[in-house]
């Protein structure tokens, strides 16, 4: 069989095996394997097949994912989510707007801890939404806002999406995640300019459905809660303020952070032995997701590096390498597009094997394409024809994704449009902080 077949049969097989609706990382080791048995033959797969899943699987930077994801399922076991909201709720004195501003922040927070915009915002859509309504938002915007505070947990750290894609390129995650702040904290406040002057209120709604200020204030936050949410300040001040000051790296962080939600949450009551078995083995069913993914996507990889296709497409796209800007937007575009489809992770692990090269090539800063990278998926993650992050949303909160998409993709374009331009001008925003990190 000629090369040529080879590549264009393995990308058949990808493109007719994830139609299909099978498993990404089954899809890509089925690829890599067929292809490095056709280009190569099978006694290549003594000294390689095994030897790439145990590199893989024993990488430290991937060593650290149990470590938040523990950290977060202990946050969630405890209810702490819930308590957030409650006062950010009662912060926002039980207004409009506050409130609106609030749910940007709680959903930030929410996929800071569970890792994932789409299940951030299926939980944020049944337990935000309906206040949302209350002080006067329309049913469809309220959904699409917590879809949009669910997308955040993207850029904003510690993100899965920016550990595998540390993993992926060996860049050092305690970086990305410094690097992300500036980026993410520009992105809310772009949404939350966007809230101020574009907000869908019902005003007739809002009127008849406003409590009274006695009866807001005796739903306000308790003690409890209030305890909460001075604990995961704590926390993120803890684990984030240990890297950036130099005294901890980014795994030994992950451990004192989920040492810290241990203790935190049975010191407070909040979690008992079937909280924390619960958290354990959602925790390593998560993680044996992510490493069978990523031991694919090395497989693959693998059969990749044999056809030597990136080397093709960089000299391919030589015209492009030449000028910086035109690339980063063109793979820019490519990566929003590939988001409107697939889930983040499954699109950071495609295309980043195939990119990274021409990223090299051309000179570009691979801290501030990262964080670029996973921005624009999670603007990809509001847009249709899919749109995980907005779909689940409304599926959660039972609402027609039609109307719920129409906020998302407003606030997406504006976002886009301010971020991006900010970012390719000003690459300091994702680059100055990790330049000082010790």
């Amino acid at each position: 069989m000629s090369k040529d077949l080879i590549i264009w049969a393995i990308g058949l097989w990808i493109i007719v095996f994830l139609l299909a609706g099978q498993a990404v990382a089954t899809v890509l080791l089925g690829a890599g394997i067929v292809g490095i048995f056709l280009w190569v033959g099978p006694g290549v797969f003594n000294g390689i097949l095994a030897q790439d899943a145990f590199y893989t699987a024993s990488t430290y930077t991937l060593s650290i994912i149990p470590l938040y994801l523990f950290m977060a399922q202990l946050l969630l076991k405890g209810g702490v989510i819930v308590d957030l909201y409650r006062v950010g709720h009662r912060l926002a004195g039980y207004r409009r707007f506050p409130l609106g501003v609030a749910t940007l922040l709680t959903g930030g927070l929410l996929g800071a801890v569970s890792g994932s915009g789409t299940a951030s915002a299926a939980a944020l859509a049944t337990l935000a939404g309906p206040e949302l309504q209350r002080v006067g938002y329309t049913r469809p915007f309220s959904v699409a806002l917590t879809a949009i505070a669910g997308s955040l947990s993207v850029i904003i750290p510690p993100s899965l999406l920016i550990m595998i894609y540390g993993s992926l390129t060996e860049v050092p995650i305690g970086h990305l995640f410094i690097g992300s702040i500036g980026p993410a904290v520009l992105c809310m406040l772009v949404y939350v300019g966007c809230l101020y002057f574009l907000g869908d209120i019902d005003e007739e709604a809002a009127a008849r459905s406003a409590l009274s200020v006695a009866e807001q204030r005796g739903e306000g936050a308790t003690p409890r809660a209030v305890s909460a949410f001075l604990f995961v300040i704590i926390l993120m001040f803890v684990v984030f303020g240990g890297i950036y000051g130099g005294v901890v790296t980014v795994g030994e962080a992950g451990a004192l952070g989920a040492f810290a939600a241990f203790v935190g949450m049975v010191a407070m009551g909040r979690v008992g032995f079937r909280d924390i078995a619960a958290a354990l083995v959602d925790s390593v069913k998560v993680t044996a997701m992510l490493l069978i993914l990523m031991i694919a996507a090395q497989i693959f990889s693998r059969f990749m590096s044999f056809s030597r296709l990136p080397t093709e497409l960089l000299h391919f796209a030589e015209p492009l390498v030449a000028n910086p800007t035109m690339l980063i937007l063109v793979l820019m575009l490519g990566l929003f597009i590939a988001g409107t489809f697939l889930e983040e992770v499954t699109t950071i692990v495609l295309a980043i094997p195939i990119i990274m090269p021409m990223v090299q090539a051309a000179g570009v800063d691979v801290i501030w394409f990262g964080v670029m990278t996973c921005f624009v998926i999670s603007l990809g993650l509001l847009t249709p024809p899919v749109g995980l992050v907005a779909f689940s949303a409304a599926t959660a909160a039972r609402t027609p994704a039609g109307p719920v998409f129409r906020p998302c993709m407003v606030f997406s374009s504006i976002a886009a449009f301010v971020v991006v331009i900010a970012m390719m001008t000003f690459p300091e925003i994702a680059t100055w902080l990790p330049s000082h990190l010790n």
